[in-house]
């Protein structure tokens, strides 16, 4: 995953990095795994405006992210490498051995076909979920 250095335009833009979107390898969301996302635009439930400042923006969706990781012992492939619009990581998609899909968050280094576990048996390597009392030190964690 590379970064863009921003040209100083601005002040604000004078030390910004930004992500480089190579690494995304598609654009088109699984959709059993979207949600709506509500916006309320800073208004309660009479409609009244409580909160300034709220609201605009594009639409979104909201991609159901599997934080837990607790399918323990299944093997899974590394389908794609999607951009997020809900958060700052990418995501990737994957795919179990039982044929779920699932989105987990995409560390730097995940490649598409990739093989990636969960549990304590796993390798420490990227991708990979381990409980802490299985991590070797040293190891650098995400």
């Amino acid at each position: 995953m590379s970064v863009r250095k921003l040209k100083p335009i601005t002040p604000g833009q004078r030390f910004r990095v930004v992500n480089g979107f190579d690494a995304i390898t598609t654009d088109k969301p699984e959709k059993s795994l979207l949600a709506p996302l509500k916006k309320s635009g800073g208004r309660n439930s009479q409609g009244k405006m409580t909160v300034r400042h709220r609201g605009g923006g594009h639409k979104r969706r909201y991609r159901i992210i599997d934080f837990k990781r607790d399918k323990q012992g299944v093997e899974a492939t590394v389908v794609s490498i999607q951009y997020d619009p809900n958060r700052t990581a990418f995501i990737a998609l994957v795919e179990y051995k039982d044929g779920e899909k699932r989105y987990v968050i995409a560390q730097n280094g995940m490649q598409v076909g990739q093989k990636i576990s969960a549990g304590a048996n796993s390798a420490p390597e990227i991708g990979n979920a381990l409980p802490l009392n299985e991590i070797p030190l040293g190891t650098i964690i995400s």
